[in-house]
């Protein structure tokens, strides 16, 4: 019985510190294997939110082209 206890203890303890190295990282949209301690470079965090905002903006200028075709096709 204590080797069971030892083993499911030992499993959660490791399984507790990879899950929260992985979603550190996924949190920090980084790869799952780099290191979620490290400092991510400020030119890099504007990258990324200039890459969303721009995804962003095609998807809304898709969409309302999308509204007004739909429109001109109803009249």
């Amino acid at each position: 019985m204590k080797r069971v206890l030892r083993s499911f203890a030992t499993g959660l303890l490791i399984g507790g510190l990879v899950g929260l190295w992985f979603g550190m990282n996924i949190g920090k949209d980084q790869p799952l294997l780099s290191n979620p301690l490290a400092d991510v470079p400020l030119a890099q965090q504007a990258g990324r939110s200039a890459q969303e905002a721009a995804e962003s903006a095609r998807e809304g200028v898709e969409q309302a082209g999308e509204t007004v075709s739909e429109e001109l096709d109803g009249q």
